[in-house]
């Protein structure tokens, strides 16, 4: 059975989606595992970072090629993954690479009523099976507290907070934890802290230290704080670019950067460690 990891920060701009792309594409081509990543954010980061541009205009002309068909439908719709020779899963399902799919978004989420069935993605992944054909599926949420965060969260095993570190992100913390410990007590629901991880890191300033040292503070949160961290650099701003996108090497592991590929590999390593994938 799959492993449902979500991946949450209140805050925006705190390197989610690049860390929740990146180790789904290191997991997938290092490790061989089978990874499915749903995009939850209408906003369609993850969407474009994986995406070429014609996948994303098709996706866009239609929304049921995305997760809005999922989300806005009653019944299950079987098709085809695109990019596979297989016949058994549904068109809005893309094909990133050998053992790396992805379930896209669509703008128009921001329109659907999530609130009337918060559990339709969680029995939406049983009924299709979703979560007997891969390893792990990793959800990437937006970064606010809505209906697209608590669908997520109620489908999900466990969740990571990537996180950057400066003050207001660091006050996102116990307003998160509120929000999930009020989840699980109105669900009933079980749902794993997995971890803390620090993106876009900056040693030399004295506020990656102050941060880090209020996040060991908290017993809690420092049992949970990944050892491994990702630097913040120029050549990861530069990942998305349409060079690199149309060589396939928007990917960290696959930018040539030594240092930025090894924390990557030591950040998923310890994903998979803690998740126990």
């Amino acid at each position: 059975m799959s492993k449902i990891i979500t991946f949450i920060n209140m805050k925006g701009g705190v390197g989610k989606t690049t860390l929740s792309v990146n180790i789904c594409y290191t997991m997938a081509k290092l490790y061989d595992k089978k990874v499915l990543l749903i995009d939850m954010d209408p906003q369609m980061n993850a969407t474009q970072y994986i995406l070429n541009d014609e996948q994303v205009r098709t996706i866009l002309n239609n929304s049921r090629n995305s997760i809005c068909g999922i989300l806005s439908s009653s019944e299950l719709l079987p098709s085809v993954v695109q990019g596979s020779s297989e016949n058994e899963t549904y068109t809005y399902i893309y094909q990133v690479y050998n053992n790396f799919d992805i379930i896209p978004s669509h703008l128009h989420l921001m329109s659907l009523n999530l609130n009337e069935r918060p559990l339709r993605l969680k029995q939406f992944i049983k009924d299709t099976k979703l979560n007997e054909k891969y390893d792990v599926i990793i959800l990437d949420c937006p970064p606010t507290i809505s209906g697209y965060t608590r669908l997520s969260l109620l489908s999900s095993d466990g969740y990571v907070v990537p996180m950057k570190t400066d003050y207001l992100s660091f006050f996102g913390l116990p307003l998160l934890e509120n929000y999930i410990s009020s989840l699980k007590k109105d669900f009933e629901k079980e749902l794993e802290f997995i971890g803390i991880i620090l993106t876009m890191v900056r040693e030399n300033w004295n506020i990656y230290g102050d941060v880090k040292s209020l996040i060991k503070h908290n017993m809690e949160w420092n049992r949970k704080l990944f050892n491994s961290e990702l630097k913040a650099k120029t050549v990861i701003e530069k990942a998305l670019s349409p060079e690199n996108k149309k060589k396939n090497k928007s990917y960290i592991i696959e930018l040539g950067d030594n240092e930025i590929e090894q924390q990557m590999i030591n950040i998923t390593q310890e994903f998979m460690r803690k998740a126990r994938i």
